[in-house]
């Protein structure tokens, strides 16, 4: 019966070890290096799963260097300020293309979790602190090179 469990363990364990989310641009299976239009390398942490996204950057207060949602399907996204704790920039991205910048997004409006939906369709959003997406060049029509790579 040891045995049975040990051969079992063990292969979950190899099934395991082939599973890993790192790509070629990533630092480890929840970062990547993006490389901004400026030329700046940046790594930002990866949220790839629900769980991820859902916890994003809530309630930290230093949200540096920032973080990549892969969000898997191409549509509208939708995303809201509950739990945050600094404003920030939203950066909308299809493909690696920048689709649309939301500039100092304040945690609050009208009393209100402050909430923003990409305009066009999008399939990742990279978070920064309020002020990077300026201080990176950062535009509609820039490219976010490794933000393909990192949500393969």
């Amino acid at each position: 019966m040891y045995k049975k469990f040990l051969i079992l363990l063990f292969a979950i364990a190899l099934a395991g070890a082939g599973c890993s989310n790192v790509g070629s641009n990533s630092t480890a299976s929840n970062e990547a290096a993006l490389t901004m239009p400026n030329g700046k390398t940046i790594t930002v942490e990866v949220a790839r799963t629900l769980s991820e996204q859902a916890t994003g950057l809530s309630e930290r207060k230093d949200v540096s260097p920032g973080m990549l949602f892969c969000m898997g399907k191409t549509k509208v996204q939708n995303f809201w300020m509950l739990g945050m704790k600094a404003p920030i920039d939203m950066i909308w991205i299809h493909g690696g293309d920048v689709m649309e910048v939301s500039a100092n997004v304040p945690l609050r409006e009208d009393g209100e979790v402050t909430r923003r939906s990409s305009m066009a369709p999008a399939n990742m959003v990279l978070e920064l602190p309020a002020g990077e997406a300026e201080k990176f060049d950062v535009n509609i029509d820039t490219f976010i090179e490794g933000a393909v790579e990192a949500c393969g």
